[in-house]
């Protein structure tokens, strides 16, 4: 699960609409909880670019920019293995951790 892409229905940042958006499950909390980083083909957004280049399995549209100031918590049952899209690489995704971190100013390192 986590590393991949999945089509969820997010809420906007208001909570009173949601909308279909591709997703990185970024990190397990627990049983039930994910942290999550939404995606965008608005390539001017802060975040880190992802290309076919960085997928391992599956496909994206169009060249993304996974949002990373947007990390999410949800519920682990918004995702669905019918709605994977991709999985990332291992170099893409601790390119993305890297910027996370850098981000929130923590010091953990992803081994």
């Amino acid at each position: 699960m986590v590393g991949s892409i999945y089509f969820i229905m997010m809420p906007y940042s208001d909570f009173r609409e949601l909308k279909g958006r591709p997703v990185l499950a970024f990190k397990e909390l627990d049983k039930d909880d994910l942290l999550i980083l939404p995606l965008t083909t608005n390539l001017n957004r802060d975040g880190v670019v992802i290309t076919k280049d960085d997928l391992k399995k599956g496909s994206l549209k169009k060249e993304s920019v996974v949002i990373v100031p947007k990390l999410t918590a949800i519920d682990k049952s918004l995702i669905e293995e019918d709605n994977f899209i991709a999985r990332l690489k291992t170099k893409s995704f601790r390119k993305i951790h890297t910027k996370l971190c850098l981000d929130f100013e923590c010091s953990e390192t992803l081994n």
